[in-house]
């Protein structure tokens, strides 16, 4: 079983290698692909991904928006399975892709997220958000209707990602809009604590704040339900004869 790990990036060269050579030290798996999707690094992020054996996409920053950039990623893969890693979360262990992949025996498991620890840098607040959605606890659990899903560690059937993309119109959130729309259509969120990261941002308190408002009305819309049924009437209108 052939595993494509996606990673979207921008001036990352703080974390982006170690980043990258925990991924490609994974075991447990049978082919594993690598795909770097950058939007316009200047800090020599492309310098350090290039030294791995891996498959490089630009594109220019004023395209990028995060389902956008997925999206690319998923279409280049190869693989059954495409996990989403941010460029600056570091697998705690060589067996983190393994652990994110075993909740697919479940037939009906469409996507599937793992622990995030805080780095040394995190922020009181960022740890506060952390606890509250969930993405720190040690207890696995399959949600039929709780939306909650995160790409900085994630994984999802490609073939259902081709057919049911991630929304390239939202600012952010896009992963929890996804996951209430798969939901809605029978499908289950998996989350899997054995699949962690190392993942915080470290940011001030301003920087936070305007990625926090970026992402909160997809977040509130998929809480409620909204959001699923938005992307759900914009499949349809796609896909309906004219």
């Amino acid at each position: 079983m052939q595993v494509s790990v996606v990673i979207r990036a921008k001036n990352e060269a703080r974390f982006i290698g170690e980043t990258l050579a925990a991924v490609l030290d994974q075991v447990g798996t049978d082919s594993l692909e690598v795909i770097v999707v950058d939007s316009g690094s200047t800090d020599g992020t492309l310098e350090l991904v290039r030294r791995f054996p891996v498959q490089l996409i630009q594109i220019p920053p004023e395209s990028f928006s995060y389902g956008g950039a997925l999206n690319l990623g998923i279409q280049a893969a190869r693989g059954a399975f495409v996990a989403s890693l941010s460029a600056h979360s570091l697998p705690a262990d060589r067996r983190w892709l393994a652990g994110l992949l075993q909740p697919f025996d479940h037939p009906r498991v469409a996507g599937v997220y793992g622990r995030q620890m805080p780095r040394p840098n995190a922020t009181p607040l960022e740890l506060v958000g952390m606890w509250m959605s969930g993405v720190t606890r040690r207890e696995s659990r399959l949600q039929h209707d709780n939306p909650l899903f995160s790409n900085a560690n994630s994984a999802f059937r490609r073939s259902l990602c081709l057919a049911t993309p991630f929304d390239e119109e939202v600012g952010g959130g896009e992963d929890l809009a996804w996951a209430r729309t798969v939901q809605a259509q029978g499908y289950l969120i998996a989350y899997e604590p054995s699949a962690a990261v190392y993942h915080s941002h470290g940011e001030p308190l301003l920087r936070h704040l305007r990625r926090t408002m970026r992402d909160l009305p997809t977040v509130l819309g998929a809480l409620v339900g909204l959001e699923g049924l938005t992307l759900a009437r914009k499949r349809k209108a796609r896909v309906a004869p004219r």
